[in-house]
């Protein structure tokens, strides 16, 4: 008699909960699935809304700050592990639900905190000799102390907001006093911090912790642009791999934060941290991170460079109890590629029409994915956060040059126009991927 052998995949058994549909959700979904996971998506989105959703084994229309039905579907469904993608209340969320349930979760609110809360993480830089700006006041609005207008101008930002949420730029007094009011009304604690300003070229690093080790895997150089006049914070058009000067960072600023980050105690995780380089002087200075990856999610091109992906070790690590990431594979000069993570800027109105975008995509193929935040029909905001990114494109190219040609054919191929019959989007000059600036 033929005995019959299953292969079992490793998470055979398991149900993962994915909070939410953002950036981030449908790659960990496809990965839970794809080995053996029973998968659950729950938000207020329907279906045809919800790319996650529609790959999942299961969705269900529960607003993901509904923690009653929450918890009643975590034990409904004898729920293994719950994770989110880059949304700060989702994973935040996932936390506490994990916790609440004897749950394995990839890192603690004190670790968050640690990270995430501006006032914490500059502490925490200076602690392990992180360079960051000087910290001129953190606290409370009605505590802010009157600075000498000498050390202008300053930045003022609320010590627990991401996205650029709450971020002034101020040269005078009035300013400052303006800038602490707007953000600490940002702030969920009510708290700002004041800082130095610093003038150069800003990147963003991430940096994968795989069973308490941790090492750099990407950098890039961001390219900003603004949506409004004046002083004001800017939007990132585009972040291109690996940076221009990723060999001065990992000589002066890299061994700092691969400190930073085993100090804190994660075993399995991610951490990204943002800054700003001085061509002139060389200098870096490191002012913000978060224990979580940032929006633009560069593991969609460190996996398929690199063959590793920093999601998928904590998707490992909250279902089987262990990370599987090797590390030595981790190569932030992404293998001689440029990467580009290349954006489409909103401005304010109503979507009227949107051209060409998926004939331009077939025609392009350095462009391994992208996404379409406003549908014909919908109004943008009219901000200065990243919730002006429109259209972004996640692509692979073998030099600078080949990418510029190929962001130069996406300009040229894709309109988008208001209700009016006018451009609403702001978009990369190629000439800056190629002059760096």
């Amino acid at each position: 008699m033929e005995t019959l052998y299953i292969m079992l995949k490793k998470f055979t058994g398991k149900t993962i909960l994915v909070l939410g549909s953002n950036v981030g959700a449908t790659e960990i979904v496809q990965y839970a699935k794809e080995n053996g996971a029973y998968t659950i998506v729950a938000d207020y989105y329907p279906i045809e809304r919800s790319e996650a959703k529609q790959i999942a084994d299961e969705a269900r229309l529960i607003s993901t700050a509904d923690s009653d039905a929450l918890n009643r579907l975590i034990i409904e469904k004898k729920v293994n592990g719950v994770l989110a993608g880059i949304s700060e209340f989702n994973l935040l969320k996932a936390m506490e639900l994990s916790q609440r349930h004897g749950l394995l979760f990839y890192c603690n609110k004190i670790q968050w905190d640690s990270i995430e809360n501006k006032g914490q993480f500059r502490k925490l830089c200076e602690k392990n000799g992180v360079p960051c700006p000087k910290t001129y006041y953190i606290g409370k609005e009605q505590q802010c102390c009157k600075l000498h207008q000498e050390i202008f101008p300053l930045i003022v930002k609320p010590v627990d907001c991401a996205a650029s949420r709450g971020v002034y730029i101020c040269s005078n007094e009035e300013q400052l006093r303006d800038g602490v009011t707007k953000a600490a009304t940002c702030s969920n604690i009510g708290e700002v911090i004041v800082e130095e300003f610093v003038s150069g070229n800003e990147f963003t690093a991430h940096y994968t912790i795989a069973n308490g080790k941790a090492t750099l895997s990407c950098i890039d150089n961001r390219y900003p642009v603004a949506v409004h006049g004046g002083k004001v914070t800017t939007i990132p058009v585009a972040r291109i791999y690996p940076s221009t000067y990723i060999s001065d960072y990992i000589e002066k600023v890299n061994p700092s934060l691969v400190k930073l980050c085993e100090n804190i105690g994660v075993k399995n995780g991610v951490v990204f941290v943002q800054g700003i380089h001085n061509p002139r002087s060389g200098q870096f200075w490191i002012f913000e991170g978060g224990l979580r990856s940032a929006a633009e999610l560069p593991n969609r091109l460190i996996c398929k460079i690199n063959g590793i992906n920093y999601m998928n070790n904590i998707v490992d690590y909250i279902l089987l109890g262990k990370g599987t990431f090797p590390s030595e594979k981790d190569d932030p000069y992404m293998k001689g590629k440029c990467c580009g993570i290349i954006s489409f800027v909103a401005k304010h109105g109503t979507v009227g029409t949107i051209c060409g975008l998926e004939d331009a995509v077939a025609a392009t193929p350095s462009v391994i994915g992208y996404e379409s935040r406003y549908p014909v029909g919908s109004v943008t905001p009219d901000t200065d956060t990243l919730r002006q990114l429109m259209i972004r494109f996640v692509m692979i190219c073998d030099s600078r040059e080949l990418l510029a040609k190929d962001v130069t054919y996406l300009n040229e191929h894709i309109t988008v126009l208001n209700d009016k019959g006018e451009n609403m989007v702001i978009k990369l000059s190629s000439k800056r991927i190629i002059e760096d600036f």
